[in-house]
C-alpha cells in the first residue's frame, strides 16, 4: 500500500510524514518526492514469533510517499510534477492546516482548502478525459473506452468525484492508466497545533465527523505532538501519551482507517524460518493471495491449507487443530479472510 501524503504549502505536511513514517527525511522540493515506511503493528505476527522463534519476523509495510508542497488554497494549479506524484500512490491524504502560520498570512480556514484540494482534483481529472476523449473523437471511436470516459467528465462536470461513478470492474481497467485522481479514495487529515489540541472552540476539528461516502474518511491529530513520540522509545511513548489522555499513537488509529478504507486484511504464514503477515484486498481468492507470497506460487497453485485465527487460539497448534477437523484444505475459490494462516501447494 502506498500513501501519498499531500497538502497546501504551509499546512504542516512534513511534519506529519515524520510522526507517520519516523526516520525518513521529508520532502524537499528539489528532489522531488520521499519515500518512507512503517510497520503494521499486529498482535498475531508477535504472538506467533514468540511461539515459533523463527528466524524472520515481517509485518506488513505502508509506504508512505512526502509530496513535495504544491498549488495554492486560494486558487493556485498543482505542478506536474505534485500531480504525477499522487498519480502514483493508492491513497490520497489532504493534510488541512488547522492552525495560524507564518509562512501563509492568512486564517486557517479548514473548508476552504478542502473545497480547493477537491476542485484541483476534478480538474485535473478533467484535463486528462477531455483530452483523451479529443483525440478518441477524432478518431471516430465509439468503443466502450469512450462510453466510460464521457460518464466520467459527465459527473466530473456536475463537482463529483469520480470515485462516486459507480464504475465497474471491467470500466475501472480502462481508465486505470490514467491515474486519475479524484477515483482514489482519500483521507482528510485535520492538522492542528499544540494549542488547538487542547482549544475547546476546535473540538469539532479534533474528533471530525465521518464523510457521508465511505470512499472518504476523515482524522484528527496534533502532527508536532506525534512527530515528537515517534522519535520516543516505547517507554518514553506511554509515558507522554498518558499525560496527555491520548491512548496510542495517532498513527496506529491512522494504519486502522487506511486499512478500511482501502478494504485491506492480513493473512499470516508461519515456520521456523519466517513468520510475517501479508496484506491483499477484502474478497482476494486463494491464489491471488499465493502471488503475493510469489508470482509461481499463483501459476502453479494447487489448494490452499488453512486454519483460520480464532481456531489456531482455541486449539494451539496445528496438529490439534487438524484433530479437531478445523484445519480446512481450500480451492482456487476460496477467499482469504483476515487473519487465515495459509500454507500454499503449488505445483510449480
Amino acid at each position: 500500500m502506498k500513501v501519498g501524503i499531500t497538502g497546501f504549502p504551509g499546512c504542516g505536511k512534513s511534519t506529519i510524514f515524520r510522526s507517520l513514517a519516523p526516520g525518513a527525511a521529508p520532502a524537499d522540493g528539489r528532489r522531488g518526492p520521499v519515500l518512507g515506511n512503517i510497520k503494521v503493528p499486529d498482535e498475531r505476527v508477535d504472538f506467533l514469533t514468540a511461539l515459533f522463534d523463527p528466524k524472520k519476523t515481517v509485518y506488513a509495510q505502508i509506504d508512505f510517499v512526502d509530496v513535495p508542497g504544491g498549488g495554492d488554497a486560494r486558487g493556485g494549479a498543482f505542478s506536474a510534477e505534485v500531480v504525477a506524484a499522487m498519480r502514483q500512490v493508492d491513497l490520497l491524504v489532504h493534510v488541512v492546516r488547522c492552525f495560524d502560520s507564518p509562512y501563509t498570512g492568512d486564517a486557517p480556514d479548514p473548508k476552504r482548502d478542502e473545497a480547493a484540494f477537491r476542485a484541483e482534483l476534478l480538474l485535473q481529472d478533467m484535463a486528462v478525459i477531455d483530452k483523451r476523449l479529443e483525440r478518441l473523437h477524432k478518431e471516430h471511436k465509439k468503443d466502450a473506452e469512450v462510453t466510460v470516459l464521457e460518464k466520467c467528465a459527465a459527473l466530473l462536470e456536475d463537482e463529483l468525484p469520480l470515485r462516486r461513478a459507480g464504475l465497474d470492474p471491467d470500466e475501472l481497467k480502462l481508465v486505470r492508466g490514467f491515474g486519475l485522481l479524484s477515483l482514489k479514495p482519500k483521507m482528510s487529515l485535520f492538522n492542528l497545533d499544540e494549542d488547538g489540541w487542547s482549544d475547546p472552540a476546535l473540538a469539532h476539528l479534533r474528533t471530525p465527523p465521518e464523510p457521508e461516502h465511505d470512499d472518504e474518511t476523515a482524522l484528527a491529530l496534533c502532527g508536532s505532538m506525534e512527530a515528537d513520540v515517534a522519535e520516543m522509545d516505547a517507554e518514553e511513548q506511554a509515558d507522554f501519551l498518558a499525560e496527555f489522555g491520548l491512548g496510542e499513537p495517532a498513527r496506529v488509529q491512522f494504519i486502522q482507517k487506511a486499512y478500511e478504507l482501502l478494504d485491506l486484511i492480513s493473512f499470516l504464514t508461519i515456520g521456523k524460518d519466517e513468520c510475517r503477515a501479508w496484506t491483499v484486498r477484502r474478497g482476494s481468492t486463494a491464489p491471488v493471495a499465493a502471488g503475493k507470497v510469489h508470482t509461481d506460487l499463483q501459476r502453479g497453485f494447487i489448494r490452499a491449507e488453512v486454519l483460520a485465527w480464532e481456531h489456531w487460539i482455541e486449539h494451539g497448534s496445528e496438529a490439534a487443530a487438524k484433530a479437531a477437523g478445523v484445519y480446512r484444505v481450500e480451492g482456487r475459490n476460496y477467499v482469504v479472510q483476515d487473519g487465515d494462516i495459509v500454507h500454499i501447494r503449488s505445483g510449480v
